[in-house]
Parts: C-alpha cells; sequence; structure tokens
C-alpha cells in the first residue's frame, strides 16, 4: 500500500499532515486472502485513527459474518468488491460493489458475506474530540 503523507500511520494511524492518501488496491487484495485463510473467515486493519474519525478496512470470505452489534456514532459502509447482507431490526439490505450504506448511530446490524468481500467502514465516534 502506497500511503503518502503519514509517516506516523503504521504506529499511530494518525493523520500527521494536512493529508493522507490510500492506494487500496494491494491492502484489499492481501485482506481479502487473509479473511479466506482465517478460521473466522474475517480481517481488519484501521487505517485512521483520529479524534473521532475511524476508517478500517474489512475483508470477510464467502458465509462469514458479524454478529449483530452496533456503533456509539455514525457508520457508513463502502462496499469495494463483493456483496453483502446487512441486516437490521427494519430489515435486511444486499449492498455490493459501489455501494454505500450509511447506518445512524446505535442502530444493531449484523453482517454477511454472499461472496468474498472487502470494505471501508468510516465512522465518525461518538464523545472524542
Amino acid at each position: 500500500m502506497t500511503i503518502e503523507g503519514a509517516r506516523t500511520y503504521l504506529k499511530t494511524h494518525k493523520i500527521s499532515r494536512k493529508q493522507v492518501h490510500f492506494r487500496l488496491r494491494e491492502e484489499l487484495e492481501a485482506q481479502l486472502e487473509r479473511a479466506r485463510e482465517a478460521r473466522a473467515g474475517r480481517t481488519s486493519k484501521t487505517l485512521v485513527k483520529e479524534g473521532p474519525l475511524r476508517i478500517t478496512l474489512v475483508a470477510l470470505r464467502k458465509g462469514a459474518q458479524m454478529t449483530k452489534h452496533h456503533v456509539d456514532g455514525q457508520a457508513s459502509t463502502h462496499v469495494l468488491r463483493g456483496w453483502l447482507t446487512i441486516g437490521t431490526e427494519r430489515g435486511a439490505t444486499e449492498p455490493s460493489g459501489g455501494d454505500v450504506l450509511v447506518l445512524n448511530r446505535g442502530v444493531e446490524h449484523a453482517v454477511s458475506a454472499r461472496s468474498d468481500s472487502a470494505f471501508l467502514i468510516t465512522m465518525a465516534w461518538r464523545g472524542e474530540k
């Protein structure tokens, strides 16, 4: 992965300059390979953890799940590759590559992979400044 402008990235996940530039293709492939080999079928890597902002790359192999959970801030899921089912109390949504789903704070949801999938989760983490 190429990271421009963030010399401290690997240690702190902080934005150390005015901008950070990620090239996700290589990292996405590496995370998918790890997910295929992982016992639970999933992996994640936090790309940015700065103040209230969290950006995490998640990979799930086909059939893998993330059990019901919630976050204390708003969150978006941007599917980079694959096809997911995201279930909430209001029903299920099936985003695929290129789709973005945004959940309000506190919404319980579960995720399952209908195919090998990779997605970015961006959270506005409540309570941090």
